[in-house]
């Protein structure tokens, strides 16, 4: 295993394994949930994200402040961070790998969403995207994550019969939970429309 894959997984291990009580953690990403009927039942068998409530996604920022939704001043500065940014569509119309253990869709444009990321990123310069793990960060749609490689690439070839998929890119969630209470929209923000 790589070393930014060993740190991913260390932060992951931090975020299940919280102390009781302590404030849950966060994640900021554009929701797909109309895209469900399409990948539901893949990403439900292979996306270990899916089953603890958290829809088909593209993430902004993760993990992002712990509790953000119950602190207004973070609420507010995201609000300010999303309002001049536009609403946009998207469309995935391919399969993508980072090895052979995730298997995502690619969206197109994914410099709009480099762009949420990256304003996001300058208004909290103290949490940067996967903390820090990776020099890069891919936008993309995880369809399946460390699932037998036969399964994945069996879903591969079906998502290959079935795409493209478009959407309409209108706002971001700020999802909460991520261990045993599994994940819930704990604040949306709204792109302005184009």
């Amino acid at each position: 295993m790589s070393g930014p894959a060993r740190r991913l997984r260390a932060l992951a291990g931090s975020v299940l394994g919280r102390p009781a009580g302590s404030p849950s953690p966060s994640a900021l990403v554009v929701a797909f949930p109309a895209l469900g009927a399409a990948l539901g039942e893949l990403r439900r068998r292979l996306d270990p994200s899916a089953p603890a409530g958290m829809p088909p996604h593209v993430t902004v920022l993760y993990p992002f402040a712990a509790g953000a939704g119950r602190d207004r001043s973070v609420v507010d500065r995201l609000e300010a961070t999303f309002a001049p940014l536009a609403a946009f569509p998207v469309r995935f119309d391919r399969v993508g790998w980072f090895g052979e253990r995730v298997l995502y869709l690619v969206p197109d444009p994914a410099d709009r969403f480099a762009e949420l990321t990256a304003a996001v990123a300058a208004a909290f310069p103290d949490l940067p995207p996967y903390g820090g793990a990776f020099d890069t960060v891919v936008p993309h749609l995880t369809v399946g994550e460390d699932a037998p490689r036969r399964q994945l690439r069996r879903a591969a070839a079906v998502l290959e019969g079935v795409l493209p998929l478009e959407a309409a890119v209108s706002g971001i969630w700020l999802m909460e939970g991520g261990g045993p209470s599994g994940w819930r929209c704990a604040h949306s923000f709204e792109l302005r429309s184009p």
